[in-house]
């Protein structure tokens, strides 16, 4: 009986031994690759294919800043719809996104392309709404939002012409019965 007992017990922590260093082996190898991630950003060598959402969005402030905007704007969206970004990464890429579409609206305008200025302005109002649905305190975009709106206003909406009351001759009077329920 004892016997068993220390073989129940050494085959457990046999068991128990190997599952840590699994676990172990597993968090080590994701710590390296944090690691190397985190090194390829420091250096501004973020990679556009990366899975990781962190790098993908160094990829694109990285290609913002050389002045590919759809290529910028494309990793913005990956971050975005990245299941595995954080919400404050997701909240991030959509503001770029946004003062990409505002610069580039800002110097079609200023070049009188006036065709080109309008959509981007619109879209990044759309974008800086959506980060302050998320986050309504967020100063930035708050600040941003209110540049596009001074640029290009929002079309006033049209009142509806409000129709006057039917001539007393139209008005109909109801011969419906209707009984109080519930009254006594």
């Amino acid at each position: 009986m004892v016997k068993i007992r220390r073989t129940l017990i050494t085959l457990t922590s046999v068991v128990a031994l190997v599952t840590l260093a699994s676990l172990a082996t597993r968090d080590g190898l994701a710590l390296r690759e944090a690691d190397s991630v985190n090194a390829r950003i420091a250096g501004g060598l973020a990679q556009p294919t990366s899975p990781h959402p962190e790098e993908l969005f160094a990829a694109a402030v990285k290609t913002a800043g050389t002045g590919k905007i759809t290529e910028a704007l494309a990793l913005y969206n990956r971050v975005e719809n990245d299941d595995s970004s954080s919400p404050t990464l997701r909240l991030a890429a959509r503001f770029n996104s946004g003062n990409l579409y505002l610069r580039d609206a800002i110097e079609a305008a200023d070049a009188g392309e006036t065709a080109a200025a309008i959509p981007n302005f619109e879209l990044a109002k759309a974008s800086y709404r959506s980060v302050l649905r998320s986050e309504p305190l967020q100063m930035d975009a708050r600040y941003n939002l209110e540049r596009a709106l001074r640029r290009n206003p929002e079309a006033e909406l049209e009142e509806t012409e409000v129709l006057p009351p039917p001539p007393k001759a139209e008005r109909s009077v109801t011969t419906m019965q209707v009984e109080a329920q519930g009254l006594p």
